[in-house]
């Protein structure tokens, strides 16, 4: 493995807010559009991801899946009234009125037309099996719903690395809650406080440099306490603009989202990212899919 002592992100490794960033999605969206009524606003477009938000103001710079620029599709949203950061991050399970706003907010995005659903917070993991039970289109709540097809691809003695938005309060119920051995995962949050915390939480200023800087650090102190790390899994919808410099930094794959999606065109996904997964012959490149722009149907290039 390599060692990833010494490194530090330069400014413009932390600076690519503006550019197309490397992203990753899982799970979502093939049958699905048999599902949907015909009576929707894409009846003769691209089908559209659905993404549900909470009640928050952030900065969503491309690359961060609440931005339309991160996706070659359309993209629409739902907001859940009455949501809030502290009542989706948080360490236990959610009350069913808490569901029930969120399946509402689904149901909205699939008469829309959505062909499948993401959402703004990985801590909602705790609603995955909730949500999709209850859902007529496919949900992926979290990025970690990806580390129980990660590790079945590992050698038994690898593990998986977990930077989350707050470690205080992630922890074995949302591992349990997606059938993930917390034996072979390794959790640490952003600085306690810090720049990522502090813009959620209180609203300071995005300082996108500064963030990632402090994300960088994260993820190197978690590696080397834990060598065994194969791949880092970023749970915080706001790290994606940041998993390149996460992953030049470690030398590692870093997974954040990954989509697999299709139009009623198109009989299988376009945008599958398997072959990222590979502890052998790391060399200094983005890893993943690298969305760019199409004009009629959705294209992907791979780095």
């Amino acid at each position: 493995m390599a060692t990833t002592q010494g490194f530090a992100p330069s400014r413009e490794q932390c600076s690519t807010q503006d550019q197309l960033q490397t992203t990753d999605v899982h799970g979502l969206v093939d049958d699905a559009v048999e599902k949907i009524s015909g009576d929707t606003e894409f009846k003769d477009e691209i089908p559209p991801l659905g993404f549900i938000s909470i009640e928050v103001i952030l900065h969503r710079p491309p690359g961060d899946p609440f931005n339309e620029k991160t996706w070659p599709f359309p993209l629409i949203r739902e907001k859940v009234a009455g949501s809030s950061e502290a009542q989706v991050v948080c360490s236990g399970p959610y009350d069913d009125s808490f569901i029930d706003r969120f399946v509402e907010a689904g149901q909205r995005l699939a008469k829309r037309g959505a062909v499948g659903i993401i959402t703004s917070c990985g801590f909602l993991a705790m609603a995955q099996t909730d949500l999709a039970a209850q859902l007529p289109i496919p949900i992926a709540t979290s990025a970690l719903i990806q580390i129980p097809s990660i590790l079945a691809v590992l050698p038994p003695a690898r593990s998986v690395g977990i930077l989350t938005f707050d470690d205080t309060r992630l922890g074995p119920l949302h591992l349990a809650k997606l059938n993930i051995p917390a034996a072979r995962c390794h959790i640490r949050g952003a600085p306690e406080g810090g720049l990522l915390q502090s813009h959620i939480r209180q609203g300071v200023e995005y300082v996108h440099h500064a963030i990632c800087e402090e994300l960088v650090t994260a993820a190197q102190n978690l590696v080397a306490e834990h060598p065994d790390i194969a791949v880092l899994c970023l749970e915080c919808t706001q790290m994606p603009p940041f998993s390149e410099a996460i992953q030049q930094a470690l030398q590692l794959p870093v997974t954040t989202y990954r989509v697999s999606y299709s139009s009623p065109r198109k009989s299988k996904p376009l945008a599958a990212s398997d072959e990222w997964v590979s502890w052998r012959n790391m060399e200094p490149k983005p890893t993943g899919t690298v969305f760019l722009p199409a004009a009629k149907e959705p294209t992907l290039w791979r780095l």
